[in-house]
């Protein structure tokens, strides 16, 4: 049997050995076989994503460049670690989707959030969106809209890729 990862996904690390693999008699994995390994990652990630986004922690890392560079770090580094775990291709397609579909909608929530909040939450937005002719309310709609409708492309992408995977997996295991 190939690595699941393919070669983008696996290039640099050797594939499992038998012994390693999580799988059932099935060969899809079982309940928790992706559970375990994806948990800790989709946590880490969604409270990173989620703390940044308090008015008090968003407004300091605006205003503060080593803070500013604690988020980008931490959001790209929790971001990372998330989607490693998604991609490995390690446990059951299905656990793996729930959990994207579980990272989009956490993410959706929060720019539905922004998009339909009645006021403006951030400080640091108060004047730069008017050189641009947006109320600082407007900017943070379109923040919102954008983490919510374009955002999802990569979440669609890797839901479609998990799919076509477990598909994969299920007809080689009925052949």
């Amino acid at each position: 049997m190939r690595p699941v990862g393919g070669p983008v996904f696996s290039a640099g690390r050797a594939p499992r050995p038998a012994h390693r693999r999580r799988r059932t008699a099935s060969g899809l994995g079982g309940p928790g076989a992706t559970a375990g390994g994806i948990v800790i990652p989709f946590v880490v990630s969604t409270a990173v994503l989620w703390i940044w986004h308090i008015p008090a922690a968003y407004d300091a890392a605006l205003t503060n460049i080593p803070v500013y560079w604690v988020m980008q770090i931490s959001l790209l580094g929790s971001a990372m670690l998330f989607w490693r775990a998604v991609l490995a291709g390690d446990g059951a397609p299905v656990d793996r989707l729930g959990f994207v579909i579980a990272a989009f909608a956490q993410m959706g929530l929060l720019g539905a959030l922004l998009t339909f909040a009645p006021t403006s939450l951030y400080a640091a937005h108060r004047f730069a969106p008017l050189a641009w002719g947006m109320t600082p309310l407007e900017d943070q709609a379109l923040g919102g809209l954008i983490m919510w409708a374009p955002a999802g492309i990569p979440y669609a992408i890797a839901t479609i890729w998990i799919a076509r995977q477990g598909w994969s997996r299920l007809k080689a295991t009925r052949a």
